[in-house]
């Protein structure tokens, strides 16, 4: 029997939320899967008001989902997701995060400190991401190995909507670096030939990399976009280029996982033997 899936959405009872709540439910629907609702508080003291908030909220929001189960607690934000999905057995965390403009880019720091603190994978929803049938993946390869760590829960994506994933990776000339993108995209290859998941490689021009992406994005009709996330500036999947994926115009959500999971023993590792 299939395990089932549990899905960890934090809640700020923003529009955001919602987005992410509602995008949770259509993922969990697809495999039956349960969905935990959190809030943090800062106070016992607001403990009352939250899980009455809490209540209305899911009422409101998640009426008719059965596997669905709230938490109030308190501490700091990414800690405190980060033992809860450690304690549930949490799969994914589905992070509603906001537009940059005002303080767009308070919350994009916010929503990437989550990221960085985070030990299971993410999908950002943007509040106007709407959810639709993932039929396909667009997911970036670059010369570290750790790129391809976000491959596994991508691969899972694929096998569940019975979509096709497209790896894009940037044209490398130089004989060393070009070598290394293959054999990356050749494990890659491997891999998903043997989940049985649909894919295709795309080698683009390098010169304003982003735009190239979007726009194969919007040539495709991508439903989901994949990248792992770098703390450090020496890569070239950095945070502002990992913030500028999840924070795309076509609201197009992003599924993301930090680097740093890998050395602790992350799924990536076990696709290298």
């Amino acid at each position: 029997m299939e395990k089932t899936n549990t899905y960890l959405v934090p809640v700020d009872f923003t529009p955001a939320a919602v987005s992410a709540t509602k995008f949770a439910m259509d993922l969990a629907g697809k495999n039956n899967s349960e969905i935990i609702l959190l809030h943090i508080i800062k106070s016992e003291r607001d403990r009352r008001e939250a899980e009455q908030t809490m209540k209305n909220f899911a009422e409101e929001n998640a009426a008719g989902f059965s596997k669905l189960t709230t938490k109030v607690v308190e501490g700091s934000l990414s800690e405190e997701i980060e033992q809860v999905a450690k304690i549930m057995n949490v799969d994914l965390v589905i992070l509603g995060t906001h537009c940059i403009t005002g303080l767009g880019k308070v919350f994009r720091n916010h929503a990437f400190k989550i990221v960085e603190d985070v030990s299971v994978p993410l999908i950002i929803v943007q509040k106007e991401t709407e959810f639709k049938s993932i039929k396909k993946i667009i997911m970036t390869i670059d010369l570290e190995r750790e790129s391809v760590q976000i491959l596994s829960m991508a691969a899972r994506m694929g096998k569940l909507f019975n979509s096709e994933i497209i790896l894009i990776a940037k044209e490398q000339y130089e004989s060393e670096f070009k070598q290394k993108v293959n054999i990356h995209m050749a494990i890659c290859h491997k891999f998903l030939r043997e989940k049985g998941v649909e894919h295709r490689i795309l080698f683009v021009d390098g010169k304003d990399f982003l735009n190239n992406i979007f726009q194969i994005c919007r040539d495709e009709d991508a439903d989901l976009l994949a990248a792992t996330y770098y703390q450090q500036h020496v890569h070239l999947f950095t945070e502002s280029f990992v913030q500028t994926l999840a924070y795309n115009d076509l609201r197009i959500p992003l599924l993301t996982m930090d680097e740093e999971t890998t050395h602790s023993g992350g799924q990536f590792g076990a696709m290298w033997g």
